[in-house]
């Protein structure tokens, strides 16, 4: 499988869960604000997994917009020994395959999901229900996504259970 195809098909993981989002909003009636609202904000989280990790919102070939990923995995696996080991011992159409199936997720997890664990902890802290419930949405939104990505890469081989070399 080309990157492209990886690419593909991460894109196409994260559109299946926007769209099972849109259609449970679109059932829901306008009275009811509060399941609107977190419909909304898990909806919007699906659609920033596309946007910030797979940089779907970048017009032209999606061949630049692996190379501009490239650029972006280089700023952050420097943080994580294990999975930069990993992917400094792969020939480049290899990096391609790799960034195509992680560098999302390790640029959400990184950049995003992590300051929102710490967020939803210091909600928990100060006893804030909205605030708590807001970044239970957001976080269980990624996480979806996350699992939906590690269930495919396992399905069809291709880098699984590497996210776990993040920690450490």
């Amino acid at each position: 499988m080309t990157a492209l195809e990886i690419d593909k098909a991460m894109y196409d993981i994260v559109m299946e869960k926007y769209n099972e989002c849109q259609s449970r909003l679109d059932a829901v009636p306008n009275e009811n604000k509060n399941e609107r609202k977190a419909l909304i904000i898990e909806r919007e989280m699906y659609g920033l997994c596309n946007r910030a990790g797979l940089i779907v919102y970048v017009l032209g070939k999606r061949e630049g917009v692996l190379t501009m990923r490239r650029q972006f995995i280089g700023q952050i696996l420097h943080k994580y020994p294990k999975l930069n080991e990993v992917f400094t011992q792969l020939e480049e159409e290899e990096k391609m395959r790799f960034i195509a199936a992680l560098q999302a997720e390790i640029f959400m997890r990184d950049q995003i999901v992590n300051s929102y664990y710490t967020e939803f902890e210091a909600a928990k802290t100060a006893g804030d229900t909205k605030i708590i419930l807001e970044f239970q949405i957001k976080i269980g939104a990624c996480e979806n996504v996350f699992k939906a990505w590690e269930e495919w890469r396992k399905e069809h081989g291709i880098y699984p259970n590497l996210i776990d070399k993040m920690e450490g």
